[in-house]
């Protein structure tokens, strides 16, 4: 299993020498320079699953990863194609050859409270007389294209001086989707694999503590339990001061950490037979709660990109995933890193989905995403010389992997610096 172990390994660093240089840059360089080399490295990827056919997780693992690398590349080489439709109220445009549309009108609807956008939505008449809504999330199909609501403009009237909008629609042929579709499926299945493999192939390494507890240890348990309800509490207050659930930024992203925390020991405890009540609390205590004091707490109305059905799965999976991968690290619920894995996996693919439903693009190189592809990579590599690994070389890869998830987090504020999809968050 080396050579799918440095695939994964070099595409890990790699991917963070792309998430380094900004979007943009790692979108130029890659399409005018290394389309090539993802095709050779899908062509390695596959060639590579031949020596995984007893191992069916790990086949499916890179079998996926090569047919999504193949997507992006058919796009660049067979024939994928995009470009923008500014349209002005009653004038037409068209969407290469396959039709022929006319604005009928454009709205802007805006928070009562702030006067932020809250959607804005195009309606326009295809060549068939029929009126199509195009919005945020909200693309329209005609024949092989994909036509998005991107942005907006406003202008003035030459004659009058009365302001008038035109809408900006993105419109997306993509070939290569179906092969990076079905990638998507079998990194899913693969990652399933490992869950399950991970699950029923390991012994808890401790065991709960007698029923019969010490005085001081139900004390600790007791407070620990005081601070769910805290932290659960304030989820639900978070949730009913922005009207939506709150896992938009790293504030909420945290307190859902701290409500979902005590679950996993719970869950450690009943099921792995697990005692993790020390690790959990002081994580908890001494990470959660203090960091939260940093981060910006106002409330904040979600923006159009981010009312998505994808929005709590995505960010729920990520959250849930995380958590997991960084207990593991410290020494908490080891027997689980196989379904924080699979969450990784989960929250990479709805991210993917979501890319495209809302941007266009199931991938835009952007330094958010190449950071979160980099700590997946390393987890995936991770797994292919697990049962190889000494009890030192397993707990390093571990604590190598949660320092990713740190750094992976991080880049939701520095990636602001960048040119990025991800500068809201």
């Amino acid at each position: 299993m080396k050579l799918p172990f440095f695939i994964l390994a070099a595409c890990a660093v790699l991917s963070v020498a792309l998430a380094c240089i900004g979007a943009d840059q790692a979108l130029a360089l890659t399409k005018g320079y290394g389309v090539g080399a993802l095709a050779a490295l899908a062509i390695v990827s596959a060639v590579a699953c031949s020596r995984m056919m007893s191992r069916p997780a790990v086949l499916a693992l890179h079998l996926g990863f090569a047919l999504a690398l193949g997507g992006w590349v058919v796009n660049e080489v067979v024939g994928g194609e995009e470009g923008c439709l500014t349209l002005a109220p009653g004038r037409s445009g068209d969407v290469a050859g396959a039709d022929q549309l006319t604005l009928e009108s454009f709205s802007i609807d805006r928070w009562e409270d702030t006067g932020t956008v809250r959607q804005y939505t195009s309606k326009v008449r295809n060549g068939k007389g029929e009126t199509l809504e195009i919005s945020v999330n909200h693309p329209a199909r005609i024949g092989p294209w994909w036509v998005y609501q991107n942005s907006y403009e406003e202008m003035a009237n030459p004659h009058t001086g009365q302001p008038f909008y035109v809408t900006v629609l993105l419109c997306v042929k993509d070939v290569g989707l179906p092969l990076a579709a079905f990638g998507a499926a079998l990194l899913l299945l693969g990652a399933i694999g490992y869950a399950v493999r991970t699950l029923k192939g390991e012994k808890a390494a401790v065991e709960a503590e007698a029923a019969a507890q010490p005085p001081m240890r139900r004390v600790a348990t007791g407070l620990y339990a005081l601070a769910f309800l805290g932290a659960a509490a304030m989820l639900v207050h978070r949730g009913y001061a922005t009207g939506h659930p709150p896992m938009q930024n790293m504030y909420e992203f945290l307190i859902c950490t701290a409500a979902m925390l005590p679950v996993l020991t719970f869950i450690s405890a009943r099921w792995d037979r697990q005692d993790t009540l020390l690790v959990d609390s002081m994580l908890l205590a001494l990470v959660l709660i203090p960091v939260g004091f940093f981060m910006d707490g106002s409330v904040k109305h979600l923006m159009p990109a981010l009312q998505s059905p994808f929005f709590v799965p995505h960010v729920g999976a990520y959250v849930v995933g995380y958590v997991l991968l960084v207990r593991a690290a410290l020494g908490a619920g080891r027997r689980l890193v196989g379904v924080g894995f699979f969450l990784l996996t989960l929250g990479l693919v709805l991210g993917a989905a979501w890319g495209k439903v809302c941007w266009g693009h199931w991938w835009q190189f952007d330094p958010k995403e190449m950071w979160s592809l980099a700590t997946w990579l390393l987890y995936a590599a991770y797994f292919h010389l697990r049962a190889r690994l000494s009890p030192r070389a397993d707990r390093a890869f571990l604590v190598a992997g949660a320092v990713m998830v740190v750094l992976t987090l991080t880049w939701i504020n520095l990636s602001r610096i960048f040119t990025g999809m991800h500068s809201y968050a």
